[in-house]
């Protein structure tokens, strides 16, 4: 049963979990005009167009699923403000996870194997290069590219716990490659990835050329 309209779930949304911004500054990174969130706020527009209003919830980081579980809510502003809550627990815990001195990865005992008792290297060898020795990133803005937690991504370059599909694409696309098998099996995966992304290894910090990678 639907107890709110879109429009009205809409604009709570905007004016909680956006803290009052108008349409324009809630889209001003989504290609979706300012006044077809104004319409639709008003509930002038009857079937709104399932790419713009998926955009729109994705302005909010939410699904359109969520957005229509919330015009079925009793009390819409207590569900809008569980959300913001569970947001604020989400950020503080981000923020712990930012200041651990994260230990090296390569020295955790592998819980994940590989399939393959042939394979040189796993997939948590591949993240761990990638990160250590290619991009110098630290484990947190690995994260944020690989869209996990950064407890998730250093258990992941730690073996601990398997890639999800949707990492193991994304290290495909970092690495332009559909296929992750040649890395998988190279003698020397450092120099494997370096020569498919055609660098050069003398471009790369010296103190990151780390044994064993």
């Amino acid at each position: 049963m639907t107890r709110h309209s879109l429009g009205v779930v809409l604009t709570q949304i905007r004016l909680i979990l956006a803290d009052g911004a108008t349409a324009a500054e809630v889209l001003r990174d989504a290609d979706v005009p300012a006044w077809y969130l104004s319409e639709l706020e008003r509930d002038n527009i009857v079937r709104p167009n399932d790419d713009l209003l998926t955009l729109i919830c994705q302005a909010y980081e939410l699904s359109v699923q969520t957005v229509w579980q919330l015009c079925q809510v009793t009390h819409l502003k207590s569900a809008l403000v569980e959300i913001v809550r569970a947001r604020d627990n989400e950020l503080a815990t981000r923020r712990r996870q930012c200041g651990m001195n994260w230990p090296d990865s390569a020295t955790a005992d592998p819980v994940v194997q590989m399939s393959d008792p042939a394979a040189n290297h796993s997939y948590a060898d591949i993240l761990r290069c990638v990160r250590q020795r290619i991009e110098w990133n630290s484990v947190l803005a690995s994260a944020v590219y690989y869209r996990v937690s950064p407890m998730a991504y250093w258990q992941m370059e730690a073996a601990q716990i398997a890639l999800t599909p949707e990492v193991k694409q994304l290290l495909c696309y970092r690495l332009e490659s559909d296929d992750l098998t040649p890395f998988i099996y190279a003698d020397d995966l450092y120099t494997a990835v370096c020569q498919h992304l055609d660098l050069c290894k003398k471009s790369l910090p010296v103190q990151l050329r780390l044994p064993g990678c």
